[in-house]
């Protein structure tokens, strides 16, 4: 992901950081006695990013601030940079905390020799760092820090722990990777660097302590009334940049809404953006949305899931952080999308569990639990705790920041290759209202539905793709949980039948089926599997991938290769 890197030292700058290819990027340096900063930036959005120096601060700002013009109008300001001055002034170290949008960031206060350095509220605007005897090393890419320690002879050593969220999480827990040395700024964080002393702070905290004094009616006038001005924010700032609008759409309520309103409000020169098997409920949907919106639409077929042979490219872009298939189709689509007159990449992310929840259960004291929104549980331990940094108030809790924040959003990495990402879900206002609306209205998507219902009933005249029919249509409560009635044979019949559910008609991503019938691709991964288990010289490590591999079904099996293609990269000493 493009962003920045630095080194921040008591004895001197060693660098060691890969030099920068990429022509399209903007490159700038920075530098000290005992720092050294370097920004590799996209060439959008720039006056949203700030690279300054005087003889009291370094200011960097990166990705994308969505209430920048807001902000220097509140602080009588003439730009950014005198904004970003007076908020710290007035504000403190966290001064960034009234930003919004994907960003991250550092500024340097020359008179305190103080460093800050942080990260967006949902951290998608990934930091990595380490702390080394006489210096801290930070960088957006953790490819760059790997470099880094190579250059430097700093042998990586592998991560036990991170080896083994990977294999059942599917991503990273808190702030491990699969290199001991190496750390990730987690959502809500910041670091500072001060008298010699390091030290990590929280800015932001989810909070889903439930308000139980609104009626059903103003949480809908609410909802709709803040998720407006987020929809607004993002899509405005296309329009001061000049740029047109790219929007993701499925067969969900998440992306869905977000183009819908957007286009309610007067955003109608958006293209949609559609991947999926063909002929999925995906594609239908998404494509009878944007004929009747009049948008441009782009559809790339997910078929055959030859995209999931671009493991080492993946590689390059998530670093293990995360299973290499779950944002394969995403790369696989943007890829092909010439972003010149494009501005930022709408979206709905994590809109089913902000209107909706992390809970399986609808009770909101049901705590943390071993595997607790795992991809798999068949390596799970009973003692994982004990890795764990933080203590969680609940299910839903540990699940928004591990599973929400370090594991989907790991989703926006391909496309920050291009631009940035956002989504009105993710706006912090509406999030943190959302979050406080009692389960009794979360549970089961109650308040989303009837939200649309009332405030945006064309909206819900399409399929569902969770439901596989409209949210219009009669229901019955099976165990806890709505099905429409219309759907509930073939859901019987499935359960009953469990061939079918790997079906490429009953997923927009039927990874099971193309396993099976795509000989060409079962055999790359085998061949990678084969090719690299022995390279794992941890025995721990190895049995585990060896048992998941073994034993999985395709996504597990991702899992695996995600951890060995990286060891072949990073720790296998005979490459």
């Amino acid at each position: 992901m493009p962003g920045f890197l630095g080194e921040i030292s008591k004895n001197g700058i060693l660098k060691g950081f890969p030099n920068e290819g990429n022509k399209d990027l903007l490159v700038e340096s920075i530098s000290g006695n005992n720092y050294f900063i370097e920004r590799r930036t996209i060439k959008k959005f720039l006056n949203d990013k700030v690279f300054y120096e005087d003889e009291d601060f370094v200011i960097l700002t990166e990705g994308v601030i969505l209430n920048s013009l807001k902000l220097i109008q509140k602080y009588t300001s003439n730009d950014l940079v005198e904004t970003i001055k007076k908020m710290y002034t007035l504000n403190g170290e966290a001064f960034f905390d009234e930003f919004r949008g994907s960003f991250s960031g550092l500024l340097y206060d020359k008179q305190k020799e103080k460093w800050i350095i942080y990260t967006n509220h949902f951290g998608d605007k990934t930091i990595f760092y380490m702390v080394l005897k006489d210096r801290i090393v930070f960088a957006s890419e953790m490819g760059w820090l790997i470099h880094y320690m190579k250059s430097n002879n700093i042998d990586p050593i592998p991560d036990r722990a991170g080896a083994y969220f990977l294999l059942t999480y599917g991503y990273m827990l808190e702030d491990y990777t699969l290199v001991q040395q190496i750390k990730r700024l987690t959502a809500g964080t910041y670091m500072v660097v001060e008298d010699g002393n390091f030290k990590i702070k929280r800015y932001f905290e989810v909070d889903n302590t439930p308000d139980n004094f609104q009626t059903e009616e103003e949480i809908i006038e609410n909802i709709d009334f803040l998720f407006k001005n987020a929809v607004k924010a993002e899509f405005e700032k296309d329009l001061e940049y000049g740029y047109k609008h790219l929007a993701s759409l499925s067969g969900g309520l998440d992306s869905r809404m977000t183009v819908w309103v957007a286009h309610e409000l007067g955003y109608v020169n958006q293209t949609n953006l559609t991947f999926s098997q063909s002929n999925y409920v995906d594609e239908k949907v998404a494509k009878s949305i944007s004929a009747d919106l009049k948008h441009e639409w782009i559809f790339y077929a997910l078929d055959n899931g030859t995209y999931l042979k671009n493991i080492f490219e993946m590689l390059n872009i998530n670093w293990g952080i995360v299973l290499y298939s779950g944002a394969c189709p995403v790369n696989a689509a943007v890829s092909k999308i010439y972003f010149e007159n494009y501005g930022l990449y709408h979206t709905g992310q994590l809109g089913d569990v902000v209107l909706g929840t992390y809970y399986k259960l609808s009770r909101p004291d049901t705590p943390y639990y071993p595997g607790a929104g795992a991809y798999s549980v068949k390596l799970i331990r009973n003692d994982e705790s004990k890795m764990l940094k933080y203590t969680y108030q609940n299910e839903e809790i540990f699940k928004f920041y591990n599973r929400g924040f370090n594991g989907i959003l790991s989703g926006n990495l391909p496309v920050q290759k291009f631009t940035e990402v956002v989504s009105p879900f993710l706006d912090v206002d509406f999030f943190n209202y959302c979050l406080k609306i009692p389960l009794k209205y979360r549970y089961n998507h109650e308040i989303y539905i009837k939200w649309i219902r009332k405030k945006h009933p064309e909206a819900a005249k399409y399929i569902w793709e969770k439901w596989h029919a409209k949210t219009t249509e009669p229901t019955v409560n099976i165990f806890g949980r709505k099905v429409p009635i219309r759907v509930l044979p073939k859901k019987v019949f499935r359960r009953l039948f469990k061939s079918e559910l790997s079906s490429p008609r009953n997923s927009m991503n039927p990874i099971d089926y193309w396993y099976k019938t795509n000989e060409e691709l079962r055999n790359f991964m085998i061949s990678i599997y084969t090719d690299n288990i022995n390279r794992v010289t941890d025995l721990e490590i190895r049995q585990m991938c060896q048992t998941l591999f073994e034993s999985g079904n395709t996504i597990e099996k991702t899992q695996v290769l995600t951890l060995l293609v990286f060891w072949r990269s990073f720790f296998d000493i005979q490459r």
